[in-house]
């Protein structure tokens, strides 16, 4: 069959989906489809022939809500799951502040309390209603005035159970990622389903959350199901044809050595009438070899130069924006590229994952709402009080006493002071040399995060894009879900990375390498590290070779071009 009739069958073939799903009578409905197969499309055709205003969509990623929301058209109301489970709460309690380290405060009391008490997220997550940590971390939440992500979707859900009708009827209700979902959001979308029609998507291949209690075994359960229309979307438009036949291989290799267990069957099929001139142009996935990271950041630096200006331009076009490159690996290794890179590059763009925490600035946030908030003065009692002083002042809060009366009177005089000076800040917009005088005397060591923050608050908009130069950016296996873009740099990839152990793979490192090769819209290369480099008696040697991965050698070799092994001088 030549391209022009594969392209016939596909247009036609894939006009009969859409139908199908349109046509569909179901309340239910579930599709399980792959990358870049139209999934937000389906949403707003969905939503679009409803008719009705009362929309709602959720997403598990925050940075899809904006473009689900464009997307959409403004005929849905679109929210991350934690974000709709706050406003909810709130409607129907008053105002809710969201604490994203409320479980770090909160099992900070546990130990000074002396109580043995662990794993409130996991608590939570997985539903375990009797246990002693849930009580415990409501009753702090109670106290604080705040909740956590986990909480506030678990607190609702609590709700829905006594009355359902606290949440409103809706037209049409899609869920987008459903394979990352944890059993409270499972759950807590089954109580949702009774509200409205509704559609939920997901794809197994993709399942990258099982440190918070996800597994795509609720999606297959849910497939399992008879009382939902199950639905494929077969056809990807974002990926090359070499992309996703590789795709396809390494799913087929990764059943064949015993992974993917109870997987749902699904076709996955490159769309040509979107992608033929990519696939023609860009027919092998790159393979290279390079002896350190350095050197991979050099490769990386050659191979974004001879990016053409027809990509670049592409990557930046009005309603189709994404970035032209993506770099996705290890933190360690990001870290060093980006240092590399970004002399030469200023449209590049890297935020680390970094561990919630909490500072001065946290405590001014609430007091400055509430100035007498107990989760503020929770804050400043855990950053400026010793242990035995913090032990005293929550054995009393657990009979209700409010922190700031148990607090040192000048310790809370002085920052109260320090609201007011903010306050007045906040009116002027403009932090004056004597406030900022007077807020170095009172905080000493904790004034120039407070002054950062307030100088932030100042800070204009961001130079315009030059959009005759690539955007870059760099992110982690996990990170890229959610994102696509032109040319893919997939680093990290040999054992001891991805995956850690070639003898125990697991499934999520499957996912995650899945997940990463189909961010590409033209073309991906596979990064190995050749060397690790260690100190050696106070000299930097290579102390471990690296084995390539068996993720690479599950590809097909006649869809790769393999570059060999690079040295730093081949890069010259």
């Amino acid at each position: 069959m030549n391209s022009d009739e594969v392209i016939a069958r596909q247009r036609q073939e894939r006009a009969h989906h859409l139908n199908v799903i349109l046509q569909s009578k179901s309340k239910k409905k579930l599709i399980v489809a792959g990358a870049g197969t139209g999934k937000t499309f389906i949403f707003g055709k969905l939503l679009e022939q409803q008719g009705g205003d009362n929309n709602l969509a959720l997403t598990f990623i925050r940075k899809l809500v904006n473009d689900m929301a464009a997307a959409l058209g403004g005929i849905a109301e679109v929210k991350t799951f934690h974000a709709y489970c706050k406003k909810i709460l709130h409607a129907n309690n008053g105002r809710v502040e969201l604490a994203p380290f409320l479980t770090k405060i909160i099992q900070r009391d546990a130990e000074l309390l002396g109580k043995n008490l662990d794993d409130f997220d996991n608590k939570l997550r997985t539903l375990q209603d009797n246990s002693a940590e849930i009580s415990f971390f409501l009753r702090r939440g109670d106290y604080y005035e705040v909740v956590g992500f986990d909480d506030s979707v678990y607190r609702l859900y609590r709700e829905l159970r006594k009355n359902l009708d606290i949440l409103p009827e809706f037209d049409q209700i899609v869920v987008d990622e459903y394979q990352d979902f944890n059993p409270l959001e499972v759950a807590f979308i089954e109580e949702l389903a009774k509200k409205g029609d509704i559609l939920i998507v997901g794809d197994d291949d993709q399942a990258l959350y099982d440190d918070r209690s996800a597994s795509p075994s609720h999606l297959r359960h849910l497939y399992a199901k008879a009382d939902f229309a199950k639905f494929e979307l077969p056809f990807c438009s974002r990926c090359p044809d070499v992309v996703v036949t590789a795709t396809n291989e390494v799913i087929k290799a990764a059943q064949q050595q015993g992974l993917f267990e109870g997987r749902i069957p699904k076709r996955y099929e490159c769309y040509l009438e979107d992608k033929q001139v990519d696939s023609t142009k860009y027919p092998n996935i790159i393979l290279a070899t390079c002896t350190t990271v350095r050197v991979i950041a050099k490769y990386i630096q050659r191979e974004v130069a001879a990016i053409s200006p027809e990509d670049i331009a592409e990557s930046h076009a009005v309603g189709n924006v994404y970035p032209t490159v993506l770099v996705v690996g290890p933190a360690h290794y990001l870290r060093e590229m980006h240092k590399y890179l970004a002399p030469t590059y200023p449209q590049i763009s890297y935020a680390p994952t970094q561990e919630i925490g909490y500072d001065l600035v946290e405590a001014y946030e609430y007091l400055l709402c509430d100035e007498e908030s107990n989760f503020g003065w929770r804050i400043l009692l855990d950053l400026l009080c010793g242990e035995e002083a913090q032990k005293q002042a929550l054995t009393e809060s657990e009979a209700g006493k409010p922190i700031v009366s148990l607090l040192d009177p000048s310790l809370v005089a002085k920052h109260r002071k320090a609201i007011g000076l903010i306050r007045s800040v906040r009116e002027h917009n403009q932090v004056a040399n004597a406030i900022e005088a007077e807020l170095r005397t009172l905080l000493d060591a904790h004034a120039d995060a407070v002054l950062a923050w307030l100088a932030h608050e100042e800070t204009g908009e961001q130079p315009p894009l030059d959009k005759t130069k690539p955007s870059i950016l760099f992110t982690s296996y996990k990170g890229c879900k959610g994102l696509s873009a032109g040319h893919v740099f997939i680093t990290g990839i040999h054992d001891m990375s991805l995956p850690r152990d070639r003898n125990n793979i697991r499934d999520v490192e499957v996912s995650q390498f899945i997940v990463a090769l189909t961010r590409t819209r033209k073309q991906c290369h596979l990064l190995a590290n050749m060397w690790f480099i260690a100190p050696v008696d106070g000299n930097r040697e290579y102390v471990q070779r690296f084995e390539p991965s068996p993720f690479t050698e599950w590809i097909p070799k006649e869809l790769v071009q393999d570059k060999g092994e690079l040295k730093a001088k081949d890069l010259q």
